[in-house]
């Protein structure tokens, strides 16, 4: 497998350029383009695989390549675990439960990174970015590789506890060919940063299947990544994990599924499901996505059209036209804010209970049937 190779901004947009399930937001001296959410085909074109948070600086050039898109074990065809030769050359790394985190050189300065860019998570992990940290950081970014940390700390719990806050390395990727360099690279790169590398473990199953059923019977941390020597990328979490962070029962109930889909988890949600619950809760989160998309764009025409109108008159002329829920996205979209991420944050903090997502529907249209 080799990974799609790509030095400008122009390599992938042709790929992503008017699908709903792909956003490309340009920001203060960079852009990025990420998925919103995994359609039927949205992982279908090995240039879409790398736009998982792939950054570009203001020129095109590309900026800092972060983990490809990668699946976990039984989650679509491929994945299957009798279509996996574990056989074959592999590596075995632990899977860590905090924020994936990469340095990008913006305006002359190094700084942390997510998927979305210099967002607070990013911001709260620079209490890492020592001098150390910087100067090699900016040398591997000047000769066009990526270092990719794991952010976890106490104050960014998802469910495993971590005492101490700290920066792992997960992996060093060459940012035009998108390779990865080797453990023992990678492991020379953490001794010079002075952080540790991610834990690796020695291969013990000769089949998929046996390593699954490792995998998901663990306690007390996430799970796996796999990674063949061939390129394949494979995850597995453990249960325990899983069912405490997704609550698998719960998506009985409306609410909690959209909590799910608005936290970015279906993923991991669906292969311990059955085919047509599957089925069924990955096609309302679909759906819920294309509705934010397509109330993101009516509401951002609605402002555009009135961008004449002082914030008065906008309020009394245009405001009390629009269902409640959206007055206060466009208002926030006015300002400059991006109406899908407001739109995002209403529908997330209004799945307390089911009458709040009920008065919230508007915003994104989705159906979900009574129970799975």
């Amino acid at each position: 497998m080799t990974h799609f190779p790509i030095r400008h901004m122009d390599d992938v947009l042709s790929h992503v350029e008017g699908r709903k399930d792909f956003v490309v937001a340009h920001k203060d001296g960079y852009s990025v383009i990420d998925y919103v959410f995994a359609g039927e085909d949205t992982f279908a074109h090995p240039a879409r695989v790398e736009c998982r948070g792939i950054k570009f600086a203001p020129d095109g050039i590309i900026l800092a390549r972060p983990l490809h898109k990668f699946m976990n074990i039984g989650q679509t065809p491929e994945t299957q675990p009798d279509r996996i030769d574990f056989s074959q050359p592999h590596t075995i790394m632990e899977k860590l439960d905090g924020s994936m985190i990469h340095p990008a050189i913006v305006n002359g300065e190094v700084v942390f990174m997510t998927r979305m860019g210099r967002t607070d998570v990013a911001r709260k992990a620079e209490r890492h970015l020592t001098e150390h940290v910087e100067m090699a950081c900016r040398a591997m970014l000047d000769n066009h590789i990526t270092p990719i940390f794991e952010w976890t700390s106490p104050d960014n719990r998802i469910v495993v506890r971590y005492d101490d806050s700290q920066l792992t390395l997960l992996a060093v990727r060459h940012n035009y060919s998108g390779g990865y360099e080797n453990e023992k690279s990678a492991a020379m790169w953490a001794r010079d940063m002075g952080i540790p590398l991610v834990r690796h473990h020695q291969p013990r199953h000769t089949n998929a299947a046996d390593f699954l059923a490792y995998a998901r019977a663990i306690q007390g941390a996430e799970g796996f990544v796999v990674r063949f020597d061939d390129g394949l990328w494979v995850k597995a979490k453990g249960e325990d994990y899983v069912l405490k962070h997704r609550a698998k029962d719960g998506i009985s109930m409306e609410k909690n599924l959209l909590a799910l889909v608005m936290a970015g988890g279906i993923d991991d949600l669906i292969p311990l499901l059955d085919e047509a619950d599957a089925v069924e809760a990955a096609g309302y989160a679909a759906r819920v996505e294309m509705g934010i998309s397509k109330t993101a764009d009516d509401v951002a025409g609605i402002v555009a059209a009135n961008d004449n109108l002082s914030q008065k008159d906008f309020a009394l002329q245009v405001a009390p036209t629009l269902p409640a829920p959206l007055r206060s996205v466009a208002f926030m979209t006015r300002r400059g804010d991006s109406a899908r991420e407001v739109i995002r944050a209403r529908i997330a903090a209004n799945t307390s209970s089911q009458a709040a997502v009920e008065e919230n529907r508007i915003l994104h249209g989705a159906i979900w049937k009574e129970a799975v």
